[in-house]
């Protein structure tokens, strides 16, 4: 019954209003806006689209014109202000797949990467040819709306729409996961800290080779004093000297064939020949033949 008398007085009120303009058909109702308060303090806001022939020459201003004159006569109580609206805003394209073109006849233009099927006119229902594999892209459809995507390990430029390969180190959707860009940074930085062990052991090895033992290094240099001053052969051990032969006073000879009078009495003298000397290079014993 409500809203019964909302039609019959509306269609009144524009009939009588714009039923002078050449072309005039009719004024439908598009919308009626529930007041949040109580209904008789409240006046409804009524959506409505008023419908001419093609041949009219009526136009905004011509109904604008019109309106507001039977809204200002004396016996009009129901209508109390008109404003006028975008074709887009009574055409009701859809707005999650398309995008209205304003025009005296609005059209829906489908959203990047959707097309139009024979069924739609307010609405695109599906994807274009160029959402494709071969453009790195994929349709799917979320909450009954197709949408095409860029696969994974690609991202959407956001000026261009073209899904580009994702920066070193990132992947997945739309290039969100950075689990390889971490792996990078540990490994480049155990790396480095790798690298710096290796170089301190190096470091450290050759400085404690050259940090020798002082009495092995004083023998090494005995044996190349001896070497100069004795001959040029080379010798794999240091020279030693030593208190052997009698020009040392305090020389005592282990053989007791060859010491003292005084302390040889309780041995019986030497009474061969030696067929080895010992020689002083360190090559080992010689053969000496006596006759």
């Amino acid at each position: 019954m409500e809203y019964e008398n909302v039609f019959n007085n509306v269609s009144e009120f524009f009939k009588e209003a714009l039923g002078n303009l050449e072309g005039y058909v009719e004024t439908v109702i598009m919308e009626i806006q529930r007041p949040s308060k109580s209904r008789n303090s409240v006046p409804l806001s009524v959506k409505v689209t008023s419908l001419f022939t093609w041949d009219s020459p009526a136009n905004n201003s011509t109904v604008n014109s019109a309106v507001q004159s039977a809204i200002e006569k004396e016996n009009q109580f129901y209508v109390k202000t008109y404003h006028e609206v975008k074709h887009c805003d009574v055409y009701r394209c859809d707005t999650k797949t398309t995008v209205c073109e304003e025009s005296t006849s609005p059209e829906c233009k489908c959203k990047s990467d959707l097309e139009k099927t024979e069924w739609d006119d307010l609405s695109c229902s599906a994807c274009s040819k160029n959402c494709s594999a071969a453009k790195n892209k994929y349709c799917v459809k979320e909450e009954e709306v197709p949408k095409c995507k860029c696969m994974a390990n690609y991202k959407s430029e956001p000026e261009s729409g073209d899904c580009v390969p994702c920066a070193v180190g990132y992947s997945g959707v739309e290039c969100s996961d950075n689990t390889e860009l971490i792996l990078i940074i540990v490994g480049t930085v155990f790396g480095a800290i790798i690298l710096s062990l290796v170089i301190a052991v190096s470091i450290i090895s050759v400085r404690a080779k050259d940090k020798r033992n002082p009495e092995t290094r004083s023998l090494i240099k005995s044996g190349h004093s001896d070497r100069n001053t004795s001959d040029d052969r080379p010798s794999m051990f240091p020279r030693v000297q030593t208190t052997s032969g009698h020009a040392n006073p305090g020389y005592q000879p282990h053989n007791p064939y060859e010491m003292s009078s005084k302390n040889r009495d309780r041995f019986p003298e030497r009474d061969y020949d030696d067929m080895y000397e010992t020689p002083r290079e360190p090559r080992g014993f010689r053969t000496q033949s006596r006759y």
